[in-house]
């Protein structure tokens, strides 16, 4: 992977986990393949089961070595207690205002910043390489950034951010 990958202890700790249940996964499906190849005798004529083992397989070694790549190459971030208020970064706690001028319709939102594949939309927390944290990030309050989304082209204005969720207002 030529991008790095930041994850809080949390997140790799979920990495970790689907990566065991990966390898058992794995382990299971070669058990079943050795079954099925001993029920037919043969590897691939006449025993379309042994096929779709081999291609479950397949899929489980290249998972595995997805999840092994971003482990290994991680980088661990945490959050300080207290955040960066001056510019919008990984473990930003953000208030924006998205404007839509082609349609006039404006959203006000709060959103962490948080690591990658740790979104948690019910949390307000979105990956630092999703493309709506890639458009907030390096903006300081009172900025704004125009950019194309699926909407349409949406104007972000960084209204304020925050050192704790404490301080965030309803």
């Amino acid at each position: 992977m030529a991008d790095r990958i930041y994850v809080s202890d949390e997140g790799i700790g979920r990495l970790r986990e689907r990566l065991e249940k990966v390898s058992a996964d794995l382990n299971s499906i070669r058990e079943e393949k050795a079954i099925a190849y001993t029920a037919s005798g043969d590897t691939w004529h006449d025993n379309p089961y042994f096929n779709k083992l081999e291609q479950d397989e397949q899929a489980k070694v290249r998972e595995m070595s997805e999840l092994q790549g971003l482990i290994s190459g991680a980088h661990i971030f945490n959050p300080p207690a207290r955040r960066n208020t001056e510019r919008v970064r990984l473990g930003s706690i953000v208030r924006f205002r998205r404007l839509y001028h082609d349609r006039g319709e404006e959203q006000n939102e709060v959103w962490e910043i948080v690591g990658y594949g740790e979104i948690d939309v019910v949390q307000h927390k979105i990956a630092y390489n999703s493309p709506l944290a890639q458009a907030l990030m390096g903006l300081e309050p009172g900025d704004t950034r125009r950019t194309n989304t699926p909407k349409g082209m949406a104007e972000y204005e960084i209204v304020d951010l925050y050192a704790s969720w404490d301080e965030v207002e309803p």
